[in-house]
């Protein structure tokens, strides 16, 4: 009895462990032991992302070096990546050196910056425009607000200028969010490092998952993760995540904090305070994770940081022509 296969031809292809890239009849498999074998064809591969526990053949790791496949491998929930095959026409080395070329021009870099600002303004739009809907009547103020600072980040000739546009969107945004909140659940300003309420440390919380599921994505697309346009490099600061997770905070994280406030997903019982911070109880974090994956694989966020991740490879490599 035959063994049914599925075939494709796509430039990136996503392949989910516990299995093992092979080689059969000339073209490429990944098999997991169950379910129906998947063939890659080579010719128009240039991608190949292993999520989980996911080997290779020699016969595979020679065909992906003969059409210049570029591998990485992340970790099964997508937070780190753990290491990448490329060959010497490692195609990561030029993106790398176009990032460096674009980001050293103010011009380029500057409409980078600006595009990150005003997609995090757009999403703090809408977000308040989801509020007003639902009848919080502050949304109005908020709204008008918001639009005042993205018509600012349009026309924004400067870099400094522009994080003081995107700080003041946030200063409004965060305000909104504090009356949207039903008691107990309070919310007076952003605090961070240590974060000094239960909403503040879900909303560090589900930064950083979100940083680390980007940082991830970049490593393996081979982009220079602390190099970024808005944030400047800093020793040991993701600068490049930064900047693309700003326009996916509020979409991602802000409003789905509220949910799980406002409906008693969580209580305030569930957190603890320690050197000098507020910070879910162990016993609770667990549950916050689920809930985490839950929505991230439900929403197809993933699909949402590759779109982001090749926005920028783009832009950068448009930059150079």
């Amino acid at each position: 009895m035959s063994i049914r296969t599925t075939s494709i031809s796509t430039p990136t292809a996503y392949v989910v462990g516990p299995g093992k890239l092979s080689v059969v009849n000339g073209r490429l498999s990944f098999a997991t032991g169950e379910g129906t074998p998947l063939r890659l064809d080579p010719e128009t591969l240039e991608t190949v992302l292993c999520y989980g526990d996911v080997g290779a053949s020699d016969e595979a790791i020679k065909v992906l070096f003969q059409h210049d496949v570029h591998v990485a491998w992340l970790s099964a929930n997508g937070y780190r990546c753990r290491g990448r095959l490329v060959g010497f026409g490692d195609n990561g080395t030029t993106l790398r050196m176009l990032q460096h070329h674009a980001l050293s021009a103010p011009a380029v870099c500057l409409n980078l910056a600006r595009r990150a600002v005003s997609g995090k303004i757009d999403s703090q739009l809408q977000g308040a425009r989801h509020h007003q809907r639902h009848g919080v009547r502050q949304a109005a103020g908020t709204i008008q607000r918001l639009q005042d600072r993205l018509r600012q980040c349009h026309g924004c000739t400067d870099l400094d200028v522009l994080r003081g546009v995107e700080g003041a969107a946030t200063a409004a945004w965060f305000e909104l969010l504090g009356k949207v909140l039903v008691a107990p659940w309070r919310f007076d300003q952003r605090t961070r490092r240590p974060p000094t309420d239960p909403v503040n440390a879900l909303l560090s919380l589900g930064y950083t998952l979100l940083l680390n599921r980007i940082i991830a994505r970049c490593q393996a697309a081979g982009l220079e993760v602390n190099l970024g346009a808005l944030h400047e490099y800093r020793p040991g600061r993701p600068s490049l995540a930064c900047d693309l997770i700003e326009p996916h905070r509020v979409g991602v994280v802000d409003r789905w904090v509220v949910e799980l406030c406002n409906q008693m997903r969580v209580k305030p019982a569930d957190f603890m305070t320690q050197d000098g911070g507020v910070r879910l109880q162990p016993d609770r974090f667990g549950a916050f994770i689920g809930w985490w994956e839950e929505r991230w694989a439900a929403q197809k966020f993933d699909q949402l940081v590759e779109q982001t991740v090749e926005e920028f490879a783009k832009g950068i490599r448009d930059a150079a022509k």
